[in-house]
């Protein structure tokens, strides 16, 4: 019996919260249920539905982050391939620039990394900027008349796919000089 004097008491105190000042319930209040479990099971179903709503929007947002960055792992072994093309092309003496074979070389490397930025790729910009641990990795520190913790030399470049890096740089940061 004091089970059902409480409930009695919850519901009646629900209710004083619920009115008006002129002692009618709020327009957009719902009618008042006549059974205290009825009650209970609408709240419980509400509280369901919000939570399967958000569940579904978080699902969408993942699905959408996992294609996004799916191909990310064959994008950093791609990079590879580009990083040696680049080296290829950097060590070609003058005279052989002109030559056909060197031009096939210039035009897959510039196809290659024009599907990588079709499919979101960039490359970050690092010599001259400040050392950020996010963007760099600190191969050496060297004495340098730039200011301290500038990245002064760059070996291997950072690459963010979207919004997101997927290879950080290997840089070198000055570091004041001793007097």
């Amino acid at each position: 019996m004091d089970d059902q004097v409480r409930k009695a008491e919850e519901l009646m105190e629900e209710r004083l919260r619920n009115k008006k000042p002129n002692g009618h319930p709020p327009a957009d209040a719902p009618a008042p249920a006549a059974d205290p479990k009825v009650e209970e099971l609408t709240r419980d179903l509400q509280r369901m539905t919000a939570d399967f709503q958000n569940y579904r929007k978080r699902n969408e947002a993942e699905r959408v982050d996992f294609v996004k960055y799916a191909k990310a792992d064959l994008i950093l072994k791609l990079l590879n391939v580009l990083d040696g093309y680049d080296r290829a092309l950097e060590t070609i003496p003058a005279e052989l620039a002109t030559q056909p074979w060197v031009e096939g070389m210039r035009l897959v490397e510039r196809k290659l990394r024009s599907t990588l930025e079709a499919e979101g790729l960039t490359t970050v910009d690092s010599v001259g900027k400040p050392f950020d641990p996010y963007l760099h990795e600190a191969v050496a520190h060297v004495e340098s008349d730039q200011p301290e913790n500038t990245v002064i030399a760059e070996f291997q470049k950072a690459y963010r796919l979207h919004d997101r890096i997927i290879r950080p740089a290997l840089v070198t940061v000055a570091k004041s000089k001793n007097e």
